[in-house]
Order: structure tokens, then C-alpha cells, then sequence
């Protein structure tokens, strides 16, 4: 029906055109004037008078009138604004442009709103327009309501839209609309609704708008502005909404936001601003949405924000912010999501945070707070995200934080926590991703992990769990495999175990499933050797890449050697590169104490994998040892008077006699680039 419509219109279109003859066009004497157009070739013009009430175009060489004498229920001058923005927008390819230009009723074109004679409303939402707008728009002098979004309108802003004294709603969202917004906008003191989002408006923000004291909506959002907020924004008493996100905005959140009592929702998200945050923004009692994270803000998180009470989405996430969470925020008894994750923020954890029942989302993550987990946080019984991992928390897991029956996901790694995994933690039934990676947890993995049996992702990588992997985790069929293309499976998710001191092989059950949802995983778990004095032994990595070999009476009496992979080198390495292969060797006498050094050396015999080794030449490859007491990497070959290196670069692999333990990495200058032939370039 709406293509039949389309070509009625155009049909009609044709006969009128065939029916009238061409006019010329001369300004009109009282009405709003129209763009002069040419005479056509062997036409004669009209009178002006009559010319401009027949409102018509010209428009590629063809004439298109609309008899604006004939419309009934609204002045010329609006009739006349109707036609020329018609044709400025390419009414004729509009989605719906029912009536327009064939009704005499102007009322019943699509999108207007008629009084007393006057076009009071023009509604055209996401109907195809494109085009630019044209500065007739000024002679709809009674219009109360513009609503253009969602279209592709292009060009400036007519600094004449700024003469429609009776406008309250202005809406010109989504459209291509490009220049400065007009300073005149600060004429429209009975604007209520003004949003320009999604343009790609430049230029700083008029201090004008400050005048639109009436305005309850102002959205900026995702334009090119540049230079500071104006603090002048602060006298828009009435203003309930907010909206700067995604500009280029800079300085600092000028205080006088503050005084904006009746602002409900501020977001200013992905600007560049910088500075503390204002304490006076916690005079904002009716926000229930403040969104100042991705800019450049720095300082404490004002106390007064636990004044805040309505607040239900708190975001200052990816910011420069320092110091401790203000245990005043627990008072926020409405939140929902707390985002503070990617700042510099340090202490502890408040326990009062585990007063807010609301809260779905808590993330905390990749900052610097130490301490404990406040057992409080198993009070969060409405939580369904957790985060508080890349930071230096301590101490155990809270069992209380089984009772968070709704979590979804869970990340509590790259922290420093201890202790074993709480079993409570099996009551997870709702948890799809867990982390616990990178700590320092111990003894065995709980059974009831198994419980878990939505899980996509489970990381219990990195730490010093022990035992065998549970036959329960034959439960967690949906955990993602490796080189599974669909998502969440892409984005990296997995089980790993690596990095631990599980016992290899695992049995049946659960050896054939994690054969499947991870292959590798016994390949970086700790192994242990027993090496009699009388006899000496070899101990040989899971992966097959390291082997070390004993002599008889290398250290004077029985001994346990444990080689302990390791995912990189655990100290900064300067200027040499990684070749892939590190580890940390120890060993013990049968009563547990450590022993160091060796009366005959151990011969350390590494397979390397070629493709590891960047711009490392293979000649250059070196074991290297980390001197505890001179905080250096040293050649592990120095451990021993008169060592030396047996390399076979066709079979990739060295070794060395080694006279002392500690963590070792395989290590290389790489080639410098920079004073490198041309040719080799």
C-alpha cells in the first residue's frame, strides 16, 4: 500500500504538471520569500503576488506548484514554508509523504499539526528525508514542535531556526547535520526539549543555551564538540536531563552543575575531561544516573556522593581517580550498578559497600585496593556481576560469597588471595564465567565446581591448587573449546587449569573431557622428581621441552627437584626478548629444606620452538637466571666455573651445566632493526 501511495503522488504530481503552465518566480510582497528561480524559455511570469501564493519550485528545470491560495486551514507564509521544505528535504522520496502538496487541508499532509490557522507541529520522524534544512523554516512563526530525527538531513543548522519564538520541542537528532550550533538557539526561552544527538556537530557549546531556562532535555550526545562545558549550563534550573557523552569536551566539570537540583540523569561519557570531580555534584538528590566515566579525571571520589541517594547507575569507570572508596557510598540504597573499574583507586574495600541490597553490577576491577574481601559482599544477594580482579586483595575467598545465587560472572584474579576455593562456591548455579587466575590459591579443587553447570568459561589458572582435576567436572559440558568459532566461545573464553600442581596424568572420568575442553593443560602443571643421592635422575617437563639431569652425589643426599613452569619471566627483562621457555627449579631434602646449590653441576637440556624466537638469533639464545641479591638476570652458564653451551640449531636445542637454582628464562637480544643493511630491511 505505502509504494501504491508513493505512485498516486507522483501520478498526480504529473497531471498538475501537465495542467499548469510554467511561472516564473519573483519574491513574494508579505510572505516568507522563496529562492528566485528563472523564467523558463517562451513562459510568461505571473504577477509576484500571485507567483508566491501558488507556491511553487523549480526544480531541474521543471516547475512543481502547489496553489498555497487554496489551503484552507493555515496562513500563506506557512503554507508557503511547508512547500520549500518539501522540496529542500526531497519531499517526493520521503518514506510517507501522504497528502503533502495534493490536500488543500494542510492538516492532513503527514507529520503536521495545525491552530488556529497556524502550523503549530511538524513531525518527521525517520521518514527518509535528506537534503539540508531550508531557511523558510523561520516563516512557521506559530510552530510549537519540530521533530526531524532520525533522518539524513546534512548541512548547518539555520541560525534562523532561532527566530521560532513559540517553539518548545526541537528534535534533530540522528541526522548528518554538520557546522556550530547557532548561538540563536538562545532565543527559544520557551524551549523545553532540545536534542541534537547523533550529528556531527563541531565547535564548543554555546553559553547561549544557558538562557533556556525553560529546558527539562538537552542532549549533545555523539557530536565533534570541542572546548569546555560552559558553567552557564548551570542556570538551566529546570533541566531534568543531561546528555554530553561522546565528544571531544575538555576542562574541568564545571561546579556550577551542581545547582541543576532537578537533573535526574548527567552522562558525559567518552569526553576528555579532566580534573576532580566536583563535590558538588552531590547535590543532585533526584539523579538516579551519573555517567562521567572514559575521560581524564582524577582526584578522590567525593564523600558527598553518599548523599546520593536516588542514584541507581554510578559510572566513573576508565578515569585517573586515587584514593579509597567513600565507605559513604553504602548509603546508596537504590544502586544498581556501581562501575569504578580502570582508575588508581587503593585501600580497602569498604564493608558498607555489602549494604546495597539493589545492586546487580559491582565492578571493581584493575585498580590498586589491598586487603581482604569484605564478607559483607555475600550480603549482595541481587548481584548478578562481581569484579575485583587486577588488583592486590589478600587473605581467603569469602564463603560467604556462595550465598550470590544470581552471579553470572565472577572474577576474583590477578589478585594475591590464599587459601582453598570455599565449596560454598559450588552454590553458584546462575554462573556462567568464573576467574580465579593469577593468585595464590591452594590445596585441592572442591568437587561441587561441578555444580556449576552452566559455566562457559572457568580460569583456575596460576596458582598452586594440587590434587587431581574432580571427576564432577565431566558436569561442564557447556565450557567452551578451544577453536570454537561461535560466541561467546571467540572472545577467548575457555577452561584452563595450566599453571598449577595438579596430578598428571588425570584419571578417568574426567581425563578424556578435558582432553577435549583443554588439551594442553598437564603441559604447564608443577612436576616433582624424587632423585636418590646414590644414583642421581632426570626429570623431564610435561611438554616435553626441558629435561634436567642429575649426577650421583650432586647434592650430597636425597633430595626432591620441582620444576615449576612459568607463563613469562616474573622480572622485567630490559632489553632482551623472550624465547617462550620459563620456569622456576627448587629442590628439598627429604625434611623440607631447600637446597640451592650443588657440589656437581646439573645439566639443564632445552628443546626450543624456533617460531618463538622474534627477532632472536640463535647463536644468541641464553639461558638466564634471576640473581636474587643483585635484583639481575644473569648467564645461568656463570653458575658454574668453566661451563659451556652444546647447541644443535638444526634440532633447536641447547644445554649447559647449572650450579644453582632459581627461576630461569631462555632469553636473546634481538636483531636491532635500526642500523640493519637497507637490503636486509
Amino acid at each position: 500500500m505505502k509504494n501504491l501511495s508513493r505512485l498516486l503522488v507522483h501520478f498526480l504530481i504529473i497531471a498538475l504538471l501537465c495542467a499548469v503552465q510554467p511561472l516564473s518566480t519573483v519574491r513574494a510582497e508579505s510572505s516568507p520569500a522563496l529562492p528566485a528561480r528563472p523564467v523558463r524559455t517562451g513562459q510568461q511570469a505571473l504577477p509576484a503576488k500571485s507567483q508566491a501564493a501558488a507556491g511553487q519550485l523549480q526544480t531541474n528545470g521543471t516547475v512543481e506548484t502547489f496553489d498555497c491560495q487554496t489551503a484552507a486551514d493555515v496562513v500563506a507564509a506557512d503554507c508557503l514554508a511547508l512547500v520549500s521544505f518539501y522540496y529542500a528535504t526531497d519531499g517526493p522520496n520521503w518514506t510517507n509523504q501522504a497528502n503533502w502538496l495534493l490536500s488543500t487541508t494542510v492538516e492532513d499532509w503527514y507529520g503536521v499539526s495545525v491552530l488556529n490557522q497556524r502550523v503549530v507541529g511538524l513531525d518527521l520522524e525517520e521518514n527518509a528525508l535528506s537534503g539540508t534544512l531550508p531557511l523558510d523554516l523561520a516563516g512557521l512563526q506559530g510552530l510549537r514542535t519540530l521533530d526531524l530525527s532520525k533522518n539524513a538531513l546534512s548541512g548547518i543548522i539555520p541560525p534562523e531556526i532561532g527566530g521560532l519564538s513559540a517553539l518548545n520541542y526541537l528534535d534533530l537528532s540522528l541526522n548528518q547535520l554538520a557546522g556550530a550550533i547557532p548561538t540563536s538557539l538562545g532565543n527559544l526561552t520557551g524551549l523545553q526539549h532540545l536534542d541534537l544527538y547523533g550529528n556531527q556537530l563541531e565547535g564548543t557549546i554555546p553559553i547561549e543555551l544557558g538562557l533556556l531556562t525553560q529546558l527539562t532535555y538537552l542532549d549533545l550526545n555523539w557530536n565533534l564538540l570541542t572546548g569546555s562545558i560552559p558553567e552557564q549550563l548551570g542556570t538551566l534550573s529546570a533541566l531534568e536531563t543531561l546528555h554530553l557523552s561522546y565528544n571531544k569536551l575538555s576542562g574541568n566539570i564545571p561546579p556550577s552543575l551542581g545547582s541543576l537540583t532537578n537533573l535526574t540523569m548527567l552522562t558525559m561519557t567518552g569526553n576528555q575531561l579532566s580534573g576532580a570531580i566536583p563535590p558538588q555534584l552531590g547535590n543532585l538528590k533526584k539523579a538516579y544516573a551519573l555517567f562521567l566515566n572514559n575521560n581524564q579525571l582524577s582526584g578522590p571520589i567525593p564523600a558527598s556522593f553518599g548523599g546520593l541517594t536516588a542514584m541507581m547507575y554510578l559510572h566513573m569507570d576508565h578515569n585517573q581517580l586515587s584514593g579509597s572508596i567513600p565507605p559513604e557510598l553504602g548509603s546508596l540504597s537504590n544502586l544498581r550498578y556501581l562501575e569504578l573499574q580502570n582508575n588508581q583507586l587503593s585501600g580497602s574495600l569498604p564493608a558498607s559497600l555489602g549494604s546495597l541490597s539493589q545492586l546487580t553490577k559491582m565492578y571493581l576491577d584493575w585498580n590498586q585496593f589491598s586487603g581482604s574481601i569484605p564478607s559483607q559482599f555475600g550480603n549482595l544477594t541481587q548481584l548478578g556481576y562481581l569484579r575485583l580482579n587486577n588488583n592486590e586483595l589478600t587473605g581467603p575467598i569469602p564463603y560467604q560469597l556462595g550465598q550470590l545465587t544470581r552471579l553470572v560472572q565472577l572474577y576474583l584474579g590477578d589478585n594475591y588471595l590464599t587459601g582453598p576455593i570455599p565449596v560454598a562456591l559450588g552454590n553458584l548455579s546462575s554462573l556462567l564465567f568464573f576467574s580465579l587466575r593469577g593468585n595464590q590459591l591452594s590445596s585441592s579443587i572442591p568437587t561441587e565446581l561441578g555444580n556449576l553447570i552452566k559455566l562457559r568459561h572457568l580460569d583456575l589458572s596460576r596458582n598452586q591448587l594440587t590434587g587431581n582435576v574432580p571427576a564432577s567436572f565431566t558436569n561442564l559440558v557447556q565450557l567452551c573449546e578451544p577453536g570454537d568459532p561461535t560466541f561467546p566461545c571467540s572472545a577467548g573464553y575457555e577452561l584452563n587449569l595450566g599453571y598449577n600442581r595438579l596430578n598428571v596424568p588425570a584419571p578417568e572420568p574426567p581425563a578424556s573431557f578435558l582432553a577435549v575442553k583443554d588439551p594442553h593443560w598437564y603441559e604447564t602443571q608443577q612436576k616433582q622428581t624424587y632423585i636418590p643421592n646414590a644414583a642421581g635422575g632426570v626429570l623431564f617437563s610435561y611438554d616435553g621441552s626441558t629435561q634436567i639431569s642429575v649426577p650421583a652425589g650432586a647434592a650430597g643426599k636425597d633430595f626432591y627437584l620441582e620444576y615449576t613452569p612459568m607463563p613469562g619471566p616474573g622480572f622485567p627483562t630490559e632489553d632482551l626478548d623472550y624465547a617462550g621457555i620459563s620456569f622456576d627449579l627448587s629442590a628439598y631434602d627429604l625434611v623440607n629444606n631447600p637446597i640451592t646449590a650443588f657440589a656437581l653441576p646439573l645439566t639443564v637440556r632445552i628443546a626450543y620452538d624456533e617460531g618463538a624466537l622474534g627477532g632472536i638469533e640463535e647463536s644468541n639464545l641464553t639461558l638466564y637466571y634471576w640473581n636474587a641479591v643483585d635484583l639481575s638476570w644473569e648467564d645461568a652458564i656463570s653458575s658454574c666455573p668453566g661451563g659451556a653451551y652444546t647447541r644443535d640449531t638444526e634440532q633447536n636445542w641447547l644445554s649447559l651445566p647449572v650450579c644453582h637454582l632459581s627461576e630461569f628464562a631462555l632469553l636473546g637480544k634481538g636483531y636491532n632493526w635500526l642500523y640493519l643493511p637497507l637490503l636486509l630491511r
